[in-house]
C-alpha cells in the first residue's frame, strides 16, 4: 500500500463521518475532549483544564424514566397539573410588549425602520 498523500477511503475525509449527537468525529461518547489553551496567567490554565473536566454531563436519552418522579412534566406551564410560569421567575420578562420592545431597540437603530414598526406596534395594541 502506498504511503502518504490523501486517501478518500480514510474515514477522516469522508463528509458523512459526523457523529449526530456531536463530539468528534467516530467518538460514540458525544463530549468534547478538555483543550489546554496556552499562555493564560499562572495557575489559570489548570484550573480552566478542571473546569471543562467537571462541566462534562452525560448525555440523558428522551426516552430514560424520569429523574423527577414527584414532579410533573407540565412544571412551568401554563397547562396542566403543577406550578405555572410564575414558578419560573419569568414574569416580568413575559408581560413586556412588542412595543416595549421596539421601544428599546429603537434607540440604537440608525435607519428609523425600527422606530417605524415601534409606531405600527403601538398602532395595533402589540
Amino acid at each position: 500500500m502506498a504511503r502518504g498523500g490523501k486517501r478518500p477511503t480514510a474515514p477522516q475525509n469522508n463528509p458523512m463521518n459526523v457523529n449526530a449527537r456531536g463530539g468528534n468525529g467516530q467518538s460514540g461518547d458525544a463530549t468534547q475532549a478538555a483543550k489546554y489553551v496556552p499562555d493564560l496567567p499562572y495557575g489559570e490554565g489548570k484550573a480552566l483544564m478542571q473546569t471543562q473536566q467537571a462541566a462534562s454531563q452525560p448525555i440523558i436519552p428522551l426516552n430514560a424514566p424520569s429523574q423527577r418522579y414527584d414532579e410533573p412534566v407540565t412544571f412551568g406551564a401554563n397547562a396542566g397539573p403543577g406550578p405555572g410560569m410564575d414558578a419560573l421567575g419569568l414574569s416580568s420578562a413575559t408581560e413586556r410588549t412588542v412595543a416595549d420592545i421596539l421601544a428599546e431597540v429603537a434607540q440604537y437603530d440608525t435607519t428609523g425602520e425600527v422606530q417605524a414598526l415601534y409606531e405600527q406596534a403601538l398602532l395595533g395594541g402589540y
